[in-house]
């Protein structure tokens, strides 16, 4: 009787478990907008995801390795259970204009608390990148903490 007492106590306790933990979202919006990151050596990244007109998602990465030309390339991607998949790189022209040179190959890792890393060459060479709003909504949090109540007590 216990045993059995037992085995349904564990059988509820697994299902709700599995209640309160939302199934991965597969949806484009997860990942679309625009991300932005710094990496060594000075280097700074931008990529930004979206759905062109006809459905299909892509997306633009621009990286500046230090020296202020940037490599580019179009991304074509998915949403795989929160995992972002990369299914076509395009080099993007080069432009002397714009300082743009084609970029081959990257690779593109899903991190931790909606972060994604990007790396562009054999030396490990990457940029950790996190949504802009939410980078934005960061930085309004730490200015609203440093002008806080204690700078409204020293005001008066």
């Amino acid at each position: 009787m216990k045993a059995i007492a037992g085995l349904m106590l564990l059988l509820a306790s697994v299902g709700s478990a599995s209640a309160l933990t939302p199934l991965p979202d597969n949806s484009p919006e997860f990942f679309a907008g625009e991300w932005v990151g710094a990496g060594e050596n000075g280097s700074y990244c931008y990529l930004t995801l979206g759905t062109a007109a006809d459905g299909v998602l892509l997306g633009t990465a621009l990286i500046d390795g230090g020296s202020g030309d940037w490599l580019g390339a179009q991304v074509r991607w998915r949403n795989q259970q929160q995992r972002l998949v990369v299914e076509a790189i395009t080099p993007l022209p080069f432009s002397a204009e714009r300082r743009i040179m084609p970029m081959e190959r990257f690779e593109l890792r899903t991190g931790l608390n909606q972060s994604l890393s990007l790396h562009w060459n054999a030396h490990g060479t990457g940029c950790q990148l996190q949504k802009l709003d939410a980078m934005a909504r960061h930085l309004g949090r730490a200015r609203a903490v440093l002008e806080g109540p204690s700078q409204d007590a020293e005001k008066r």
